[in-house]
């Protein structure tokens, strides 16, 4: 999937957390929000879809699965309503506290969703304890992943940390760990690697399945340990700029999978990825101008073998995205004496996604290209009460076998109402609906909230 941005944002009026990042004011009295872009949060999600196996389509199946043969014509614009704006993304990132909530109408019966929250508590004067809760419900995903963090910050003064991130599920076969080490200081930059475990207790959980007897339906057992790798790196010490670059991958493992089903057959798996990304952010000198671009690219491959070694499958998925920003924000207190505050967003993005050919009752899409453009503009007049207008326009162009393809190739446009509530520096709501420019007969198109709560 490939996506390219260009935002605008211009606001009149006064105005996760990364490992390493301060303990950032008392709680429930938060710092001034720290304007600004940050990719983190974006990267992390890729790695949330490799772990969490339990949230993809199919759970047998490949690493990264979009899933387009779920999807509809216009599903990426109540995603993109419903993203926050990216001047938010630097604060939510930064701080160790808050929660994150969207929910967006998806059909006349289901709602997509997504749920972030965070918190760290200290535990005695060397450590502290995190708790972080992702929820993502959207078409090709239905993941809920709640992690701990026994974490050792600024390790005698150093800058250096530690981390142990255990994954608390419901599914005892699909536990992971991730282990965290590196170094940050707040006014130059932090690196970090990263180790992940992937469904550590799957074969324990196995064995005891069969000591006992118990019915599988599908058992995997692990040949080889399955690992992840990212090595991450942020540099904010250079005047005017903030950069990071990321990369990793999912360390080749074989797998055995056997199934009671006898028409099927059983197979050894190879499941590997990598993946990349980065982003930098340029305060233009003597101006409130901020330029910036950010990108990342998944590459997963799964190969089966059966116990012969003959080739039985072969699938390879790419995803590719990338987006280019300017935002613009003016604290003129005068201004903001008769205005009120004004924030201005355009955006435009470009996806693509390349799949392998794969069974689907509704057909296969090998390739899927989609443009995208947003304007939106909130006027807060007074400081807790505000509206915002938005126009989108999707063009989406997909090629494939079967009649999905031309089903998802489709032009559609859509104006989006909704009010704001500002409750500074806490919470931070926009909610309301969107209306279909394409269809005058039936006007309404689909309407949510979304929402940023800082403590």
């Amino acid at each position: 999937m490939v996506g390219l941005s260009l935002s605008l944002v211009l606001a009149l009026g006064p105005g996760g957390s990364q490992v390493g990042a301060p303990e950032d004011g008392v709680r429930f009295s938060p710092p001034p929000l720290e304007i600004g872009y940050d990719h983190y949060e974006s990267w992390n999600d890729i790695w949330r879809r490799f772990l969490d196996r339990n949230g993809r389509p199919d759970l047998y199946g490949p690493l990264l699965q979009p899933a387009p043969e779920l999807q509809r014509p216009e599903y990426e614009l109540p995603l993109m309503v419903a993203e926050h704006p990216l001047y938010l993304e630097r604060d939510w990132n930064r701080r160790a506290r808050g929660a994150r909530v969207f929910i967006h109408s998806d059909d006349e019966f289901s709602f997509f969703n997504e749920v972030r929250a965070k918190e760290r508590i200290p535990m005695g004067r060397v450590g502290a304890l995190g708790l972080r809760y992702d929820r993502l419900e959207l078409r090709e995903v239905r993941s809920s992943m709640f992690q701990l963090a026994f974490a050792f910050p600024d390790i005698r003064g150093t800058g250096a940390f530690v981390e142990i991130r255990p994954v608390a599920r419901f599914e005892k076969p699909d536990l992971d760990i991730e282990l965290a080490l590196g170094w940050a200081r707040p006014d130059r930059g932090r690196v970090q690697a990263r180790l992940f475990s992937m469904d550590t207790f799957n074969d324990a959980s196995d064995a005891l399945a069969v000591n006992r007897d118990a019915v599988q339906e599908v058992r995997v057992i692990h040949r080889e340990p399955a690992f992840g790798l990212a090595l991450e790196g942020e540099v904010f010490a250079i005047r005017n700029l903030r950069a990071a670059l990321y990369l990793g991958g999912v360390i080749p493992a074989r797998q055995s999978i056997y199934y009671a089903a006898p028409e099927l057959t059983d197979r050894d798996r190879e499941q590997s990825a990598l993946l990349g990304g980065g982003w930098f952010e340029w305060a233009v000198p003597r101006t409130p101008l901020l330029l910036g671009a950010a990108a990342t690219r998944v590459d997963t491959r799964q190969i089966d073998h059966n116990f012969d070694g003959a080739v039985i499958d072969w699938v390879r998925e790419h995803e590719t995205r990338a987006k280019g920003f300017a935002m613009v924000r003016l604290d003129d207190q005068l201004i903001a004496n008769f205005l009120g505050s004004l924030t201005i967003e355009a955006v435009a993005s470009y996806r693509l996604t390349q799949l392998p050919e794969h069974e689907s009752e509704v057909g296969t899409v090998a390739r899927d290209r989609s443009w995208l453009g947003l304007l939106r503009a909130n006027w807060m007049p007074t400081r807790v009460f505000g509206v915002e207008l938005g126009y989108l326009v999707l063009d989406r162009a997909a090629e494939g076998e079967g009649e999905l393809a031309p089903f998802l190739t489709q032009t559609n446009h859509r104006l989006s109402t909704r009010f704001s509530l500002a409750f500074d520096p806490h919470v931070w709501i926009t909610f309301g609906v969107g209306w279909d420019l394409d269809d005058p007969d039936n006007p309404y198109d689909q309407g949510g909230m979304t929402l940023t709560a800082r403590w």
